[in-house]
């Protein structure tokens, strides 16, 4: 099989939604795309993007937090983070970016 078949044959996999494990990263092994250092004494980590949606957990200053989407939201006050296990959203107003560890 040719390298340009087996690409094609994982780019048909992935637009169907079907797991390849052949260098893509699969849920067990989720993509971070970077970190932030948490600035704020508290910060609430939130269930949805938005002030009213329910705490879920809280992280200190100092906490390190993966971004776990490329993009912030569209006004860019909310990133999806993760910290540990738990997963959620922050207001990025209270966070700054740093190299994760």
């Amino acid at each position: 099989m040719t390298p340009k078949s087996m690409f094609v044959l994982a780019a048909a996999g992935l637009a169907c939604g079907v797991g390849f494990t052949g260098g893509v990263a699969t849920e067990a092994q989720a993509a971070t795309y970077g970190c932030f250092k948490v600035t704020a004494k508290h910060l609430n980590i939130r269930a949805r993007p938005y002030s009213s949606a329910e705490v879920v957990g809280v992280a200190n200053r100092g906490d390190i937090l993966e971004k776990r989407k490329l993009f912030c939201t569209p006004r860019g006050f909310w990133c999806a983070i993760r910290k540990g296990s738990l997963e959620g959203y922050a207001d990025k107003d209270n966070m700054r970016k740093v190299a994760c560890p």
